[in-house]
């Protein structure tokens, strides 16, 4: 209601609502003015039921006189006009309506809502109800529910300060409001933000420059593309999308077991830089595996859907848990496309929405028919080996051969010996492979000896080297047990006597040592004279299941042949945990002295360091990448599906077919019907949310907050949007050019709105202390990710590297465990992957980085379409004291400290760089002020100088250099401390 209505000033009629304590129902008018354009219409009855009755019945009535058949009270539906004229309301005439007498009673024994659900309603609402009947309680169809409409942008009294058809919307509803623009932001306070923005990390010093010379659109236009065009940008988006897609690189449950997911990620950042349309990105990762001639990125993309949660314990429900997964998958396709609580019709048909449980289970049959994991993650799976990797092999491929032709020769002190025979107790088929390994395929008992025959050559054989290596055709494997993994329980080599009529000579092993040991379960327990429960095992060692793993044998006494003879070797593996056996074996010998010693200590093989490290790394590109993918069952597989009562999938219902719920537009004609057809429904025009649920959400991660704040709610539970007319243009424009995100980012950073400052006034803070209206730019704390990223950036550590296997940054948690799993070591990754990107940091959905919880990244568990920002104590505990922000410090402190040799420079240099703006005068002052009270700290303390410093040995600096550069990195971690440098 307009302040000229009422007959007051601008002024005086904030004032008397802030008094009166309803200065927020003023914003919710206002902000939703368009719905209603007039709340009381001339002859004081026109009433917008979307805006204020709706919302009053569905806070109050709905949840028990809804579309819930199974817990309606009274057999009442208020949620339509033939439900509530029925017998609860008499149009045109409140007084004789049901409804309304139950409102005003003051009976407690009749008033509605009861007083055990909730509040009365206060007299306002009670007359809002009263004149809705009154003029004849109409009801209309919820906003999002209705095709979007565009509008012409209007005009207001701010039409020179717009730029584009943005500012147009949000200039009229500033000019309602009483509010005006904010002038434009600072040049080095709005590059920064755009550049956070669009790529996750700060500018670069050129840009800053160019654009501090000359703060021109057009400048400003030539970075913007610049950024759009960066690698950078599909690393930062794709981050906003693995929160959608519930990524991580585990499964979750109390096991928690790694996974090879990551080449999926690696899809999606590659999507976001290629500019994909939306259209395009939705239909691959949703039914990839279902165009025609689909090529291996499609299949790939479908991944986004085996991000689920998958149980990999012993003892579970295969059904049970693969049910769960699909119903995952229905529920965060909806969301987060359509943006509706679809989960909530999964025990009952939905309170609020239209909804009913047939539906839900009816949309569940599209997904019903994939060849799903059970317990086991027993999935179809894609090799991938990326382009990237491609080039990169074939480039060190041609360093290989070089280096190799300079060192001549190879030599090794190993010779792999031929197998012969291979038996095993349980009858599993042992197969002679022509790379000399021995694989065991076919039914896997619980428990197994192999027995295996080689031939030896003549010579002195000091030790053994047994090589367990992964089988493709069993699972990719190291173990043939459900979780990868092998128990040996012991190892013993026999071979025939001198004379044929002596018994065979047993011989023992002294010593052994193996690349990696399960805690508990160390290689030397399987040469013990004894068998019991335990032995050689590898859970949690690097790279999981799927690496070779080997274990090197020192003989007690040599063996010394004059001629070849037969060696056998007998695995025993009688473990208590089932199916713990091997899936490939090979095995080698050498005359090396002490060789389980030299192998612990790295100094087993002869080979030139180079040449193993870069042979290391073609071996490590070269290993295909098996990533679970959606593989639509053939026709005469398909499952039937039905109804779960309660929910549950052992109760079920009446029989369903694949359908989508009427309350939206049907399948577009032609359309399959499966989930390529869901596809095409989420991203037909007739659909009224996907378009709109994706502007918002842009909009959102750009602004601060979305037109609609409720990002995971467009149903009636959710927000209204502050912006109407804005967002249905968007919605339109977008989809009507192509579904190019890019350029709708564009549209977004080029346009007034964004550009204006962040600071704002008592008068903005009284009317729009949210920043509903967008009367100033973003002020927001950034999101964990990028608090990462950008320290890592201006102090010179980020790694460019992109994609490949997670990474193992820095953690304060040493080791994660789990309940049934044994947990898994956190090895920090050396070299450069020290240094990457947030996004490649490895993800445990029970354990995230302790970076990602602290600052409210999403768990992962399920789809979460938008992070709520706090602001704790452990944050600043966090970026004060973590691993990688004082070696971010002490980075960037030397810096400082190699740009000037006065310390006021060196502190103004580390401001700039940090915030990328001139350093301000007071801060200076008050760091310089800080440099000179721990300066003296250090200058008397030699051992805590160096370790602040970061330096290994005192010695390496002159004394007063290192107490210098101590106190520098005291004032760098103050610096990467700042409010500013966490706030966009």
């Amino acid at each position: 209601m307009t302040a000229q209505r009422l007959g007051l000033s601008s002024s005086a009629y904030f004032r008397t609502n802030t008094i009166r304590g309803r200065n927020i129902a003023l914003i919710s008018l206002l902000v939703g003015w368009s719905f209603w354009v007039a709340p009381f219409g001339s002859n004081g009855q026109e009433i917008n039921f979307a805006k204020q009755i709706r919302p009053l019945l569905t806070r109050n009535c709905i949840s028990c006189h809804g579309p819930d058949e199974s817990h309606r009270e009274a057999d009442l539906r208020l949620d339509s006009f033939e439900g509530a004229s029925a017998s609860a309301i008499v149009p045109g005439k409140p007084d004789e309506s049901e409804v309304y007498r139950r409102i005003t009673s003051d009976d407690a024994g009749v008033r509605m809502p009861p007083p055990e659900h909730g509040s009365a309603l206060t007299k306002d609402e009670q007359e809002l109800i009263r004149r809705w009947i009154a003029a004849g309680a109409e009801y209309t169809q919820h906003w999002s529910f209705i095709q979007p409409i565009s509008a012409t942008p209007p005009s207001s009294r701010f039409d020179d300060w717009t730029y584009n058809e943005i500012d147009c919307f949000i200039a009229q509803k500033l000019e309602s409001t009483q509010l005006s623009p904010s002038e434009m932001a600072e040049p080095h306070q709005l590059i920064r933000r755009l550049a956070l923005d669009l790529t996750g990390l700060p500018p670069t010093k050129t840009q800053v420059d160019r654009f501090a010379a000359s703060p021109t659109m057009q400048s400003y236009e030539t970075i913007v593309d610049e950024l759009l065009a960066s690698p950078t940008y599909g690393e930062h988006w794709a981050a906003m999308w693995l929160d959608l897609a519930r990524y991580a690189d585990s499964y979750g449950y109390a096991s928690d077991e790694e996974r090879t997911i990551w080449p999926w990620r690696d899809w999606a950042i590659a999507a976001f830089n290629q500019n994909m349309g939306y259209d395009q990105f939705t239909i691959e990762q949703l039914a990839g595996d279902l165009l025609p001639a689909a090529t291996p990125a499609q299949q790939l993309a479908t991944a986004f859907h085996r991000n689920t949660l998958n149980n990999t314990e012993g003892g579970t429900d295969d059904e049970e848990f693969r049910t769960i997964a699909v119903k995952d998958r229905i529920n965060t396709t909806i969301n987060v496309w359509m943006g509706l609580t679809m989960r909530c019709a999964e025990c009952h048909t939905h309170k609020y929405d239209p909804i009913s449980q047939t539906e839900y289970y009816q949309f569940l049959d599209f997904f019903n028919q994939t060849a799903d994991a059970d317990q086991n993650d027993d999935s179809p799976r894609l090799d991938v080996l990326s382009d990237e990797r491609k080039l990169l092999i074939a480039k060190l491929e041609l360093d290989i051969a070089a280096l190799k032709e300079k060192l001549g020769p190879p030599r090794s002190v190993w010779q792999i010996i031929l197998p012969q025979q291979a038996q095993s107790v349980e009858n599993a088929e042992l197969k002679i492979n022509e790379d000399q390994s021995v694989s065991a395929l076919g039914d896997v008992a619980d428990k197994d000896d192999f027995t295996l025959q080689f031939s030896l050559p003549a010579g002195v054989h000091r030790a053994l080297k047994l090589e367990v290596m992964p089988e493709e055709r069993t699972g990719n494997n190291v173990g043939r047990s459900d979780g990868g993994n092998f128990i040996i329980s012991q190892i013993l080599a026999t071979m025939p006597a001198a004379n044929a009529a002596e018994p065979t000579v047993k011989h023992l092993f002294s010593d052994a040592a193996a690349d990696f040991s399960q805690s508990g379960y160390d290689v030397k327990l399987m040469i013990r004279d004894t068998v019991d429960d335990l032995g050689w095992a590898v859970a949690g060692g690097p790279g999981a299941f799927s690496q070779p793993r080997f274990a090197v044998l020192s003989f007690t006494e040599p063996i010394q042949l004059d001629s070849p003879s037969t060696l056998t070797i007998t695995l025993i593996q009688q473990s208590p945990w089932p199916k713990h056996l091997v899936s490939r074996l090979r095995v080698a010998v050498t005359n090396i002295e002490q060789a389980a010693e030299r192998f612990r200590s790295n100094q087993l093989e002869p080979v030139d360091p180079e040449l193993a490290k870069l042979e290391a790394q073609k071996q490590e590109l070269s290993t295909p990448a098996k990533v679970p993918v959606l593989q639509e069952l053939p026709l005469e597989k398909h499952r039937q599906s039905h109804v779960m009562l309660r929910g549950s999938f052992r109760v079920p219902g009446e029989v369903v077919t694949a359908a989508v719920p009427i309350a939206f537009q049907p399948l577009p004609d032609l359309a399959p019907v499966n989930r390529l057809g869901v596809a095409k429904w989420l991203l037909a025009a007739e659909n009224p949310l996907t378009a709109r649920v994706t502007v918002n959400r842009f909009w959102s991660r750009i602004f601060g907050r979305g037109i609609v704040e409720t990002e995971e709610d467009f149903g009636s539970q959710g927000s209204f949007p502050s912006h109407p007319e804005l967002l249905d243009w968007l919605a339109i424009d977008f989809r009507e050019h192509g579904w190019n995100v890019k350029r709708l980012l564009k549209q977004l950073v080029m346009s007034a709105t964004y550009r204006q400052t962040g600071q704002t006034s008592d008068q903005r803070l009284e009317i729009d202390p949210q920043n509903v209206f967008f009367s100033r730019g973003p002020r927001i704390r950034l999101t964990a990710e990028v608090v990462r990223d950008q320290a890592l950036a201006v102090s010179g550590l980020l790694s460019p590297k992109m994609y490949g296997p997670p990474v193992f940054p820095p953690s304060p948690v040493k080791r994660i465990v789990n309940a049934f799993s044994g947990g898994m070591d956190w090895h920090v990754s050396p070299g450069e992957d020290r240094y990457r990107r947030a996004i490649y940091t490895f993800l445990k959905r029970s354990q995230p980085h302790p970076l990602f919880e602290t600052f409210d990244m999403a768990t992962r568990e399920v789809c979460s379409l938008r992070r709520f920002r706090t602001n704790t104590p452990l944050q600043s505990f966090m970026t004060l004291n973590d691993e990688t922000f004082v070696e971010c410090a002490q980075q960037l402190a030397a810096k400082m400290q190699q740009h000037a040799a006065e310390v006021d420079r060196q502190i103004e240099f580390g401001l700039t760089t940090a915030l990328q703006r001139p350093a301000d005068p007071q801060q200076t002052s008050t760091l310089q002020n800080l440099y000179s009270q721990t300066l003296g700290r250090f200058a008397n303390d030699a051992t805590a100088a160096s370790q602040m410093a970061g330096l290994d040995e005192i010695e390496s600096k002159a004394n007063n250099q290192v107490a210098e550069l101590a106190a520098l990195t005291v004032v760098a971690n103050v610096i990467l401390n700042l409010d500013a440098f966490f706030t966009k």
